[in-house]
């Protein structure tokens, strides 16, 4: 999956990923966990340590990891999976 573009929130929890996606296959929603139905890249980040949930709108999601996480360790797994799927 293609990433347009990782941009910082005002939220230091949050990481905004844009993704080369096609909006109308995806509608607004929030996943806190891994579930039947999900879409796969969802679940995959979901699976790793220290995220806590995303938020998905059109052609970018929205990436909330645990507060004792740190994102210089959490991001390059979360474009990894992501470049990977």
């Amino acid at each position: 999956m293609e990433i347009v573009e990782v941009a910082q929130t005002p939220n230091p929890n949050t990481m905004k990923i844009v993704l080369q996606l096609s909006g109308e296959d995806y509608k607004p929603n929030t996943y806190t966990s891994v579930k039947d139905g999900q879409p796969d890249f969802i679940n995959a980040i979901l699976e790793l340590e220290g995220i806590k949930s995303i938020f998905q709108a059109m052609n970018f999601i929205s990436v909330d990891k645990k507060s004792d996480s740190n994102w210089d360790d959490l991001l390059p797994r979360v474009t990894e999976t992501l470049e990977n799927i």
